[in-house]
């Protein structure tokens, strides 16, 4: 690998690293008080709600999100970045490889703010969930295009997945979501085959995903006061890409070294 790319590589983990331990010492969500209130079994349905919804979207949903970007423009960028990569490697030319895939984290909070808050007001808390993955995946796919990578295989999917729940996570479980991705992406990139099946990896991210957003969709859940509850979709969405974007070009990274 060359000294730039070694170079933005360690920005990279330094970042990563920086991002997981303000998480950690984040303080207490704001919906924390309503804990004791929330009914028995709202997680296990929650859990069973973003399950259902990451197979409704998978299979029904993936070509009318693909008709709210340009793939076509994010193929021919990446082609044309990696072209001016494979002249010359500089840290210029490395940062602008990654704008993309930036642009693609800032463009979905706008969505990911008016479906919450919207559908908040009008207390509508669990039925918004395959909304709010169709707006995360859509995220997700432009990060991944934007990096040379497609998320129409089901081992592509087991990757993002497991990017997902590992956003999510803290301390030695997040240590561990995130070796599993890695090693996804290592199997993958030598034509290999994600180590984890889709099922599980779906299982993987509903729950984690369920833990994080419990108190604030049962919030969410109520009228009027449930936009409190719907705007923890921004949060959790940028959470979630931001993390995507370092891991995608750090994939691209190895790849091309």
């Amino acid at each position: 690998m060359d000294r730039a790319s070694r170079k933005r590589l360690a920005r990279l983990q330094k970042q990563e690293a920086r991002t997981a331990a303000k998480y950690e010492k984040a303080k207490p969500s704001v919906f924390a008080s309503v804990q004791d209130k929330i009914p028995d079994g709202l997680r296990g349905k929650l859990e069973l709600a973003f399950c259902k919804g990451f197979r409704l979207v998978f299979e029904k949903g993936d070509s009318l999100i693909g008709k709210t970007y340009n793939a076509e423009s994010l193929r021919q960028e990446y082609e044309e970045n990696e072209q001016a990569l494979s002249d010359r490697v500089t840290g210029r030319r490395l940062r602008r490889f990654a704008a993309r895939s930036r642009a693609a984290v800032r463009g979905g909070t706008g969505i990911a703010l008016a479906e919450g808050a919207v559908l908040g007001v009008l207390g509508v808390g669990l039925p918004d969930i395959p909304l709010f993955l169709a707006g995360l995946l859509r995220g997700l796919y432009r990060i991944a295009q934007s990096c040379g990578f497609s998320c129409e295989s089901e081992g592509e999917r087991c990757y993002l997945l497991l990017l997902i729940a590992a956003s999510l996570s803290r301390g030695e479980e997040r240590e561990r979501l995130s070796a599993l991705a890695d090693d996804a992406a290592q199997a993958l990139d030598r034509g290999g085959a994600c180590p984890l099946s889709l099922d599980a990896c779906i299982d993987t991210a509903a729950a984690r995903l369920a833990d994080e957003m419990l108190a604030a969709k049962f919030v969410q859940g109520l009228p009027v006061v449930g936009i409190a509850g719907g705007l923890q979709n921004v949060p959790v969405y940028r959470r979630v890409t931001s993390y995507a974007a370092r891991a995608y070009e750090k994939r691209a990274l190895l790849r091309r070294g």
